[in-house]
């Protein structure tokens, strides 16, 4: 049986696809739809948002919603931004924290014993996980107060291979970096540029020192957003395996690789892959949530650290993303920050085209990474715009490269790092 939501959502979208409300006409508003099919106003603002996601229908300021102009003659959608994916994230995980709260689930006045987490959470992301070729059992996911919780556990607890340094790519996340350096935590580093991660080196750290684990970003690596090849991710397994050593996979832009991109974990046979990801990208940072993916002879140790942290992880926040997870709003709004990251990536790609004194660059969702020729890097440190990454390297290297916010003033930015290094060439 269809649910109110779904019931006027079905509704109206008949009566602008039959021609029963024309182009231009005024829908009913939020409490005319709530009184009429006997549901909450947060319900009938939900189906309007919907319809105005799939261009059914525009705003206008404190009048209310209108049929698109034109939507019989497929005319080009409305202009897709940022700011308009926040507004519907922030609305439909809101609905869902007040779905929450208005049941009145026992965890909120009784303790809830399992530090893993919560049941239907748990359940969600094992569906949420297999949509991405993430293939595991509901006992070998936990929920985690986000991923520097994760991390931190895992730096201290033991593991079964009994060794003791972390191994970290250079460069990559500096929470990471400031957890390593804070903590005195014994480490070494491999570079990984934009020609790769060096196999043979890889090896030979597995192979000579007693690594825990490597610490990798696989898909869009932070901060250069770089991919391993399928046959990279092949080779580091087998060599995982084959040394006994520890991969933490931080996927935390994940949803947006191609679907050809699969995970390590995706590859991992000997169960040698951690699993981590964060929902601050894809929903908001401010979601302290973030999933993790044990071998299962890691559990008892890494539960046994987490419940002296936090008793439960934050119960609400879990029941609400269960909820944006199992009614399609997480899938849907994806979609659309796909959409806004795509046409980012296709506006930074036109702009780059005739810059051609770069040496090479990486376009990212958010931002644009630039390999520099280095006796011109020095010419550009004055810029507030642009972001040397130096926080984003543990140990001192030869870097060259710069990262730019990918918004509105990516242009001319640009424009100005053209002129610096031309002029720098011509003297």
């Amino acid at each position: 049986m269809a649910s109110k939501y779904q019931k006027i959502l079905r509704d109206l979208i008949s009566d602008i696809e039959n021609g029963i409300l024309q182009k231009g006409q005024k829908l009913p508003s939020v409490r005319h739809l709530s009184q009429n099919y006997h549901c909450s106003k947060d319900t009938a603002q939900r189906a309007l948002l919907e319809l105005k996601y799939r261009n059914y229908c525009y705003v206008v300021e404190k009048s209310g919603y209108y049929v698109l102009e034109g939507k019989e003659k497929n005319e080009s959608p409305l202009t897709i931004s940022l700011e308009d994916y926040n507004n519907m994230a922030y609305e439909d995980f809101r609905l869902c924290v007040n779905e929450s709260l208005t049941n009145r689930e026992n965890f909120l006045f009784n303790y809830y014993h399992q530090h893993q987490g919560l049941e239907e959470l748990l359940s969600s992301l094992k569906t949420y996980l297999s949509k991405d070729a993430i293939y595991t059992k509901e006992n070998n996911i936990l929920v985690t107060s986000g991923t520097q919780q994760a991390l931190y556990i895992l730096s201290q607890m033991a593991f079964p291979n009994n060794k003791s340094k972390i191994l970290l790519e250079q460069p990559t996340y500096h929470r990471m970096i400031d957890l390593v350096n804070d903590l005195e935590l014994p480490f070494l580093t491999i570079n990984r540029d934009f020609q790769g991660l060096d196999l043979n080196q890889l090896e030979m750290l597995f192979r000579e020192h007693d690594i825990k684990f490597f610490y990798t970003i696989s898909r869009f690596s932070n901060p250069l957003g770089l991919s391993y090849t399928t046959a990279e991710k092949k080779k580091i397994i087998e060599l995982a395996e084959r040394y006994d050593v520890y991969i933490i996979e931080d996927d935390y832009m994940g949803d947006f690789a191609k679907t050809t991109d699969l995970p390590l974990h995706y590859y991992d046979t000997s169960d040698h892959v951690i699993y981590l990801k964060s929902f601050s990208m894809t929903l908001f940072p401010a979601l302290r949530l973030a999933t993790l993916i044990l071998p299962t002879i890691l559990m008892e140790g890494f539960l046994a650290h987490k419940k002296m942290m936090d008793y439960d992880t934050s119960l609400i926040m879990q029941k609400a993303l269960s909820l944006y997870l199992d009614n399609g709003m997480f899938e849907k709004n994806v979609a659309y920050l796909q959409q806004v990251f795509q046409k980012q990536r296709e506006k930074a790609e036109k702009y780059i085209q005739d810059m051609e004194i770069l040496e090479s660059y990486q376009i990212l969702p958010q931002s644009v990474v630039l390999s520099l020729p280095k006796p011109y890097l020095g010419k550009l440190t004055f810029s507030k715009e642009l972001d040397f990454l130096e926080n984003c390297y543990i140990v001192s290297t030869n870097k060259n490269y710069i990262k730019i916010n990918n918004n509105e003033k990516l242009p001319q930015n640009l424009d100005l790092i053209k002129k610096i290094l031309s002029y720098s060439r011509m003297n």
